[in-house]
């Protein structure tokens, strides 16, 4: 666990908490290591998943499938970021996605059931402030994850293909501070979360890269006409 203590005191779900104290907090959370293949799929539609997952090395992506198998990406999770926080929390709920690993992945599962009980029966000694800050860090996780589902809204609410790229491409500018950045997606992968068609998606992408709106190698991306796009 000792390679992977950056990752764990930078990811937000631990702040506050001092680096002396994570080998007691990983095991009162009975912290466990994972590790899958690419393609594997850690948990399906349908399954229970009663721990928070961490990422520590890969990625995975958040899928959701329909009755005939169409695919829509909903989310990808990189190597320092949370999933299942939901779940975790409602451990009644079954999931509604796939969990897929999309290249060989590590991840780190944590109950977080000390943590809803905020640390009942410890006292009001050091490790009941422990549970609450933790708690607290909780709760801002879930906001986060709102406000990102909220933004995907705005994704999607496009009327066509070209208003949902420049939607995404815009809020992918703002996130790194300029117009030039790297997305999360290969083609594919975009056209899911998109949920638009790949060659439709390809189509509209050449026709912005000829208005000189945009240009792109894979997945890197640079806006030459930020005006062009919205807010």
């Amino acid at each position: 666990m000792k390679k992977y203590e950056k990752i764990l005191l930078s990811q937000p779900f631990f702040a506050g908490i001092a680096e002396e104290d994570m080998e007691k907090v990983l095991s009162c959370l009975s912290a466990r290591m994972q590790e899958y293949e690419r393609g594997s799929v850690l948990f399906r539609q349908g399954e229970k998943m009663e721990q928070m997952g961490i990422v520590l090395e890969g990625s995975l992506s958040l899928e959701k499938e329909d009755f005939w198998g169409n695919r829509s990406i909903l989310a990808m999770v990189e190597a320092g970021e949370v999933f299942g926080e939901v779940y975790a929390c409602r451990k009644e709920r079954t999931l509604n996605i796939n969990v897929t690993a999309q290249y060989r992945t590590k991840v780190l599962l944590l109950d977080l059931t000390p943590v809803l009980d905020r640390g009942e029966g410890e006292g009001p000694g050091k490790e009941k402030a422990l549970y609450e800050k933790l708690t607290v860090n909780l709760v801002h996780i879930l906001a986060d994850k709102t406000w990102s589902m909220a933004r995907k809204t705005e994704y999607l609410s496009g009327r066509g293909i070209r208003e949902k790229v420049e939607a995404y491409l815009s809020a992918q500018a703002q996130m790194a501070g300029g117009g030039d950045f790297i997305i999360p997606f290969n083609r594919q992968e975009l056209a899911d979360f998109l949920a638009v068609d790949r060659s439709a998606l390809s189509r509209e992408l050449g026709k912005m890269r000829r208005e000189g709106i945009l240009d792109y190698r894979k997945d890197h991306f640079r806006l030459l006409a930020a005006d062009r796009l919205p807010d």
